[in-house]
């Protein structure tokens, strides 16, 4: 457990509580878990159906995106469904805290369904996104999005996997 605190970054007693049950992790966890373990995230998700074609539920699993904000994700397509491509449709709910930033192996559309956010790609300007524009980025790079204004905002994220090796 200490070798995975520390190459996750992630402290011994949170991983603790997640091997216990107390606690659920947020998005951004299950992305560091699952490159200090060399898995894709998805397997930490609903499991994966057996069927090549998979009709996704209507009521999808949600998860937080990042511990202490209120801000959440539908998964749409969780990893461990598909080995090319994750989906998620983020709400960004005024007043719920600022998202962490991620940085993981693939790339990201980002697609904005209602409101406005930014998209900030760390050392690169900010980028406005409103409903209806898209933007696309590498995953390696950190990158977060935050709510622009004091509107509730929605966007879908669909996250092409990245494979190491080639």
């Amino acid at each position: 457990m200490a070798e995975l605190a520390s190459r996750s970054g992630l402290s011994q007693p949170f991983l603790s509580q997640l091997e216990r049950g107390l606690t659920t992790p947020s998005l951004a966890s299950i992305y560091k878990i699952a490159d200090a373990l060399a898995l894709p995230p998805g397997i930490f998700l609903r499991p994966a159906s057996t069927s090549e074609t998979v009709a996704h539920e209507a009521d999808p699993q949600v998860i937080r995106v990042t511990e202490g904000t209120g801000q959440f994700a539908h998964v749409l397509i969780p990893g461990g469904q598909s080995d090319v491509m994750e989906a998620y449709e983020q709400h960004f709910t005024p007043g719920q805290g600022e998202r962490g930033w991620f940085e993981h192996t693939g790339e990201d559309f980002i697609h904005v369904l209602e409101g406005e956010v930014a998209l900030e790609l760390r050392g690169e300007e900010t980028i406005r996104l409103r409903a209806g524009q898209s933007a696309h980025h590498r995953g390696d790079v950190p990158h977060r999005c935050r709510l622009v204004g004091a509107t509730a905002a929605r966007t879908l994220l669909v996250v092409a996997l990245g494979r190491s090796g080639g």
